[in-house]
């Protein structure tokens, strides 16, 4: 039932709500569980339903060359076809290492797990440790850049293993500060938000967030020709090894 205190959107649910759907729809236990569907599976479909013409332009700047050793690090990296075109550019020649850290992330968010740097859901990455120096031509970050927490300490280790003068790539659909204050200005769509991270588990304020300006501050003196690329909440960033 409603009430007039609460500032959760869940508590305005009305009586003749649950006429047409159902007392479920009280339970708070439910709608955590439906709130974390609505995340679940949306990255696929950005990136091959939406986001089509910057993902190609994510594969160009790669610089991806048959016969190349393509070291990956993603989120839902076979789902979200980066597996499957990769290889295409590289051929039977190619190499491609992945790293999937999908349910590592998703672990993170719903324990609250905090890094070094105080953010949630990061972690120092150790995943190149055994890695031989330039073992590979190409490294890309591909829906994963949120959840290091030091990207001036793992854009070293990532550019240790690669060759110089090949292209390092970070590429992120994300939770920016200027996703939530686009969604504040619209009420519908303010309170679908609201709703959504009322029962979700964290704020949405508190998913990591590395800007454009902070890759190149990390990468500052790592990369040469750095560059970067924003399209609706989808940010690259790329430069060559020295």
């Amino acid at each position: 039932m409603s009430s007039d205190k609460s500032d959760n959107p869940w508590d305005w649910m009305q009586p003749h709500d649950a006429t047409r759907l159902g007392q479920v729809i009280f339970d708070p236990a439910e709608q955590a569980r439906w709130t974390r569907a609505v995340m679940l599976g949306g990255l696929p479909y950005m990136w091959r339903k939406k986001a089509g013409a910057v993902r190609e332009l994510m594969y160009d700047r790669m610089h991806l060359r048959p016969g190349d050793r393509v070291f990956l690090i993603g989120e839902s990296v076979a789902s979200c076809g980066f597996v499957e075109d990769i290889r295409e550019r590289i051929g039977a020649g190619g190499v491609i290492d992945v790293v999937d850290i999908t349910e590592e992330a998703r672990d993170a968010y719903i324990s609250g797990a905090r890094g070094r740097s105080g953010l949630l859901a990061t972690w120092q990455w150790q995943y190149t440790r055994s890695v031989a120096d330039e073992a590979y031509d190409v490294v890309a970050v591909v829906q994963a850049v949120q959840h290091t927490d030091d990207w001036r300490e793992t854009g070293a280790e990532l550019l240790r293993i690669m060759r110089r003068g090949r292209n390092i790539m970070l590429a992120e659909i994300t939770f920016s500060p200027q996703m939530v204050m686009k969604a504040e200005l619209d009420l519908h769509i303010e309170y679908w938000v609201e709703k959504l991270f009322a029962r979700i588990g964290w704020r949405i304020d508190e998913f990591p967030y590395y800007s454009p300006a902070a890759l190149l501050a990390a990468f500052d003196g790592l990369v040469t020709s750095p560059e970067t690329f924003a399209w609706k909440g989808l940010e690259l960033f790329w430069g060559t090894k020295r």
